[in-house]
């Protein structure tokens, strides 16, 4: 009978091999964690027809795709044979994953805008205007753009344990410096929202002398903000000048693709710890103690833009 060589299948760089293994590993947890997470948010029945928590859910799913994008990229590292034989189909898994994270700076810009606007000029909650669904629109046909010319053009390429830009695919270098234009902006809106939110919450508490809105809830806003615009400001920077400042080995290329994985572990754990609502919301299935069917107050929903709470 014939025999098979098992140890063909795998990869036979042990680098690549232990990479990919790792990828798997790390993107694996984020499934049930998030499954939890979305299960929880979804369960708190005043706040479904709230944008900024439909903008937030919209960035969990986006977290939850790129794991996916990512999980199947140690698949394709543990198992070479599978990008050798379906190279278009592995560009096409790169080209998805990059224009999701693309996608939460979109939503991150109009979440922030709608985080202002309900804060100062009296927008309501739960009503989209005009500008919402417009830049909406116009967000959504960047990000379908982004993703149908990479599909078709397959300007990103799996190299080694990392994804980048095939910049010998025509118009590769211009989408490269798009995301930097949309990024950085991006970010400083974000930051800047988190700040005039902040002072419009103290400056309520002092007229109305209300201890509602706690100086603990204040500082849980800017330590979200201030972790997560940073991550991800290092994130964009580290990845656009790798070349210039490293080494590119395995493991070098390896660590900026598992800075990207983590973002959302990190997003997931900053959500989790500093809201005691949507914690509680979380482990009230795994609770054996009776308690009180009244939905306790929820405090900062966070994704670098969705950190205020959440108006009725």
């Amino acid at each position: 009978m014939p025999t098979h060589n098992t140890s063909s299948v795998f990869n036979s760089d042990p680098e690549l091999l232990a990479i990919g293994v790792l990828y798997v590993i790390l993107t694996v947890v984020v499934f049930p964690a998030y499954a939890l997470l979305i299960h929880a948010l979804h369960s708190r029945g005043d706040l479904k027809e709230n944008i900024s928590y439909k903008l937030l859910n919209l960035l969990n799913y986006c977290d939850v795709s790129q794991s996916f994008c990512h999980f199947l990229t140690g698949i394709f590292l543990i198992f070479p044979v599978v990008a050798e034989k379906a190279q278009f189909f592995v560009r096409i898994i790169g080209c998805t994953a990059n224009t999701l994270w693309l996608a939460t700076f979109v939503i991150m810009a109009i979440l922030a805008s709608t985080r202002i606007g309900i804060a100062f000029f009296k927008i309501k909650a739960t009503k989209w205007s005009v500008w919402m669904i417009i830049s909406l629109v116009i967000g959504s046909i960047y990000i379908f753009t982004v993703w149908i010319v990479g599909c078709i053009t397959q300007n990103f390429e799996l190299t080694g344990p990392n994804w980048a830009y095939d910049m010998k695919v025509k118009y590769a270098d211009l989408f490269a410096s798009l995301e930097l234009v949309l990024c950085f902006p991006t970010l400083a809106l974000s930051f800047i929202s988190y700040i005039l939110i902040i002072y419009s919450i103290y400056k309520k508490r002092r007229i109305s002398r209300s201890s509602s809105s706690s100086f603990r809830t204040e500082v849980g806003i800017l330590v979200q903000a201030t972790i997560l615009t940073t991550y991800m400001a290092l994130l964009i920077t580290f990845w656009h000048n790798a070349e210039s400042w490293f080494k590119m080995t395995n493991y070098t290329l390896a660590s900026l693709n598992c800075v990207w994985i983590l973002f959302s572990h990190l997003n997931f754990i900053l959500l989790v710890s500093t809201n005691k609502g949507v914690r509680n919301q979380i482990l009230r299935p795994f609770c054996s103690k009776n308690r009180s069917r009244q939905t306790s107050k929820l405090v900062p929903l966070s994704h670098v833009s969705s950190t205020m709470p959440v108006e009725k």
